[in-house]
């Protein structure tokens, strides 16, 4: 392990460039705080997202399965274990020629602020060009929404712009490198693992996939249409535990739960183990201090979850898991390395 007593100058300057003053400060100062949850709207012409219907809306794999281009376990890897898809991949409006560039505007689905802005379009992140955004909602903190694949931004875009809901990011493309027949907008909605994720991804820092963990954007929208918004935080909170463990005594909260408090459900004790219990998408969902003189009935997380997300019970994968989660100025995981989510 490695550990840094302080942050460096360059650090720090690091920390203020990926993230954004504003960004570190959005939920204090109120603004665009929705208070009974994130309102969304499509991020394209396609205007129903909640999954009802598929066919033309979710562009597949090229296996002609519009499944393949939702969220979750809907991808095979090449030896046939099931790969997670992070979000959804919206297809052009139709009618469209797949042998042109479709010219579907990208909207930004909810008011907030631009955080992020990737022009390298050949990059390790697999996103090719894509923008995040951060939202505040009240009770719960910042949620992302993600926009991958563009082929050209929005004039005049850049991080640190307050944007209304609506407001154009760019035009759907199908960069990096994936055939034009295929071009779509992945788009992602979710929270951010660790603010100190720029300690392993110097390029990318906090907004490389590998450190934003999403939730169905289908789920989202349909709770939308019955509740008129999406209750992230309840949300979370009634998710099954996928996955479990115990993390020793440590000398304060893990900064994730500093940032989404309402996932936190006991007062925190720094001489005590902590529990913490993760979803299927590999969330923190639900934590608190062991008391020693109690006797507790913990939830290790059940087979079918984890055979209908990312199966964190396979060791390599629950560490980096880990990693995301703890990482800080004082401890780098050894070894640790950047990596993409495929988009």
């Amino acid at each position: 392990m490695v550990y840094y007593g302080c942050m460096s100058a360059i650090q720090r300057r690091q920390v203020l460039t990926l993230l954004g003053a504003a960004a570190l400060s959005g939920v204090a100062r109120g603004e665009d705080v929705s208070a009974q949850g994130l309102v969304l709207q499509p991020p394209t012409g396609q205007l129903v997202l909640d999954g009802s219907v598929r066919q033309g809306v979710f562009m597949d794999t090229g296996t002609g399965r519009p499944e393949s281009g939702m969220f979750g376990n809907t991808r095979k890897y090449a030896d046939g274990s099931p790969r997670f898809h992070e979000g959804i991949d919206i297809a052009p409006v139709q009618p469209w020629r797949r042998d042109r560039d479709p010219t579907d505007v990208v909207r930004a689905a909810a008011a907030g602020l631009v955080v992020y802005v990737n022009y390298q379009r050949l990059n390790e992140s697999l996103y090719g060009n894509y923008v995040v955004m951060t939202h505040a909602v009240a009770g719960f903190g910042e949620v992302y929404t993600l926009y991958a694949h563009l082929r050209s931004f929005a004039e005049g875009l850049r991080a640190g712009q307050r944007l209304a809901a609506g407001s154009p990011l760019g035009v759907m493309g199908h960069t990096p490198d994936f055939p034009l027949a295929r071009a779509h907008l992945h788009f992602e909605i979710g929270v951010m693992m660790n603010r100190y994720y720029y300690l392993i991804d110097p390029q990318h820092g906090v907004w490389n996939g590998a450190n934003l963990y999403g939730v169905d954007p289908c789920e989202a929208f349909a709770q939308q249409r019955r509740k008129g918004a999406f209750d992230i935080a309840g949300y979370l909170r009634s998710r099954p535990i996928a996955w479990a463990t115990v993390l020793p005594p440590m000398a304060e909260v893990p900064e994730f739960f500093r940032r989404y408090p309402s996932l936190w459900n006991a007062p925190e004790h720094a001489r005590w183990k902590t529990y913490v219990g993760f979803s299927r998408e590999g969330i923190p969902v639900r934590a608190f201090s062991l008391d020693p003189a109690k006797l507790y009935k913990l939830d290790w997380g059940s087979a079918t979850v984890r055979a209908t997300g990312r199966d964190w019970s396979e060791p390599k994968r629950a560490q980096v898991l880990l990693d995301n989660l703890l990482v800080s100025p004082r401890w780098v995981p050894k070894g640790a390395k950047a990596a993409g989510e495929v988009g």
